[in-house]
């Protein structure tokens, strides 16, 4: 095994290359036809959380097996805190005492949940209650671009990246019902690399498709190369032998192509193709038509009919004989329901990035809370096709709450999940506006007037409270006094050594800054927050209405 730079002791059997190797993941792509993607670390769980704070410092991974234990502790469920009820008469602090079901008898979903906490640990929390019953996933994660304007870490380093995607990946994978799909945005960045580790995560055979969403409506001519003017939309389903996509519905200028020039009495119907390219000399013959003309298939086609189904649908006016070639005809009124959704969505259908930044504007009185929401048209298109009421949509790079506000707009029920304080306060306050009516976005189009609830609740945080504390001092003074608390209460790691800690805190203590990175280091990060486990234990202060409202949760009050 090689050794992994990034952590001392830790290894990883992966070599420090990336591509496509055979199957036996001894040896690069030559002949071999089943395929995996190789890269550094694939074989651990990135332990690092996600906040611009981490972008300075080096990735730590935990490996699979080597460090199972480690990762056993990180998947547990966590303790819950902070509960907070919101309908339309506002937002309640909820306790032991009050009357709240998360849950009904047959175990299914019976609030819409907004959960602030790493992403990763919230999905673990989750997978308990909710395995096997959500149906459909939408997430924007970061793009390991760089160049991101808000908070969350959008710069990894390409393995990091991709494990950190493979990690979040197979829990969702557990959490999506057999009849649940997934779509992930992306751009051309990891697009190649995040589709065969989909391959892998999801089973090629259920890749349904590689969606392209025109994003800009302008050229940007300051491009180097090309102007970037699209995203992808990366879809799979759980199990695409049961998945069934919803059909869009027609469009006005879809139906206008529908006519009745010979007064039918079954209505409007356009003519099509009797020709296919699968060649069958039995459906090879010659047809008069009215203006004396024969008209024959063209080489190396034939007629999609059989010579006795042809005369049948003529005799019933199901053929159209005004040209020089028969064509059939479709009524519109026995077509599909809805349209099959097309692979290139324009921006003219599903809106583009100044949309929704200007939607974002209107909800929060002109301020650009967020630069780069996605637009709730786009949400409502992959929402529509991807579930139905009543239904569960999940998001786990929550961002601004799109997704939430759509799904809840749509009467499904929904999760949303984010780490970033902003989660208070933009897709909070953002989904509190939803509930009375907002009218921005697709509340017209899908006739939304208000209405409905969700609960909010927080991963309850341990180590993460010391990070939070120490980003947050401004003295020497005051970070001493948090040092002093860690070596008493904290889950410290591994490797720590008391002796050789105070030795070199001493010499370097009067640089805050330093300071700062030092106690951040030697905190273990398996242990951000509490586990549900370690709840009774009284040196962790778990509150009575804590305890009470997390086994209410877990189904184990």
């Amino acid at each position: 095994m090689a050794e992994n730079p990034l952590k001392k002791g830790r290894y990883t059997q992966y070599s420090n290359k990336i591509g496509l190797f055979s199957n036996d993941k001894r040896s690069f792509l030559k002949n071999d036809t089943e395929v995996i993607l190789n890269f550094p670390f694939k074989d651990t769980v990135l332990e690092a959380g996600m906040s611009k704070e981490d972008q300075g410092r080096e990735e730590r991974f935990l490996h699979l097996t080597m460090d199972k234990k480690d990762i056993d502790t990180l998947e547990e469920p966590k303790v819950l805190t902070n509960f907070r009820s919101i309908d339309k008469d506002g937002e309640t602090l909820l306790t032991a005492s009050s009357d709240i079901k998360f849950f009904d008898e047959n175990g299914d979903l019976t609030q819409n949940l907004l959960i602030k906490g790493n992403n990763l640990l919230s999905l673990y929390t989750l997978r308990e209650r909710l395995a096997g019953k959500i149906k459909l996933i939408y997430i924007d994660p970061p793009y390991n671009t760089g160049n991101d304007s808000f908070k969350y870490n959008d710069k990894f380093n390409h393995a990091a990246w991709l494990t950190f995607m493979k990690n979040r990946l197979e829990v969702a994978r557990d959490l999506l019902s057999d009849e649940g799909s997934i779509w992930v945005s992306c751009d051309d960045t990891e697009q190649a690399y995040l589709k065969v580790l989909m391959d892998e995560v999801f089973g090629r055979d259920n890749f349904v498709n590689n969606i392209i969403w025109e994003k800009k409506f302008s050229p940007s001519n300051d491009a180097r190369y090309f102007s970037d003017n699209h995203d992808f939309v990366i879809c799979y389903a759980k199990n695409k032998s049961v998945w069934k996509p919803n059909l869009l519905p027609r469009s006005e200028e879809a139906n206008a192509r529908y006519s009745n020039p010979d007064n039918d009495p079954r209505g409007p119907w356009q003519s099509g193709d009797m020709t296919v390219k699968t060649y069958s000399a039995d459906y090879d013959y010659p047809i008069k038509m009215p203006n004396g003309t024969t008209a024959k298939p063209p080489a190396g086609r034939c007629w999609r009919l059989s010579k006795k189904f042809f005369l049948e649908r003529l005799t019933d006016n199901r053929i159209y004989m005004g040209g020089n070639v028969p064509r059939i005809k479709r009524f519109l009124s026995e077509v599909k329901d809805g349209m099959v959704p097309l692979t290139i969505w324009k921006y003219t259908e599903v809106g583009h990035n100044q949309t929704a930044s200007q939607d974002i504007k209107n909800l929060f009185d002109g301020e650009a809370k967020f630069d780069t929401p996605k637009p709730e048209s786009l949400l409502q298109r992959i929402v529509h096709i991807g579930s139905k009421e009543g239904d569960i949509v999940l998001d786990f790079c929550l961002g601004s709450g799109t997704t939430s506000a759509v799904a809840h707009k749509m009467n499904r029920r929904w999760v949303g999940i984010e780490q970033m304080d902003y989660i208070e306060t933009i897709a909070k306050e953002r989904l509190k506006k939803v509930i009375a009516g907002e009218q921005g976005g697709v509340s017209k189009a899908v006739g939304w007037a208000g209405g409905g609830s969700f609960v909010y609740f927080e991963l309850k945080k341990y180590n993460q409270e010391y990070i939070d504390r120490i980003t947050k001092a401004t003295s020497v003074k005051e970070l001493k006094g948090i040092r002093a608390d860690m070596l008493s209460n904290a889950f410290l790691q591994f490797w720590f050594d008391r002796i050789e800690f105070e030795k070199d805190e001493t010499s370097r203590s009067a640089l805050l800054e330093e300071f700062k990175e030092k106690l951040i280091s030697i905190l273990d990060e398996n242990q951000l927050y509490l586990n549900y486990a370690d709840m009774n234990d009284t040196r962790h202060k778990v509150t009575a209405d804590e305890k009470a409202l997390t086994d209410r949760f877990y189904g184990k009050d």
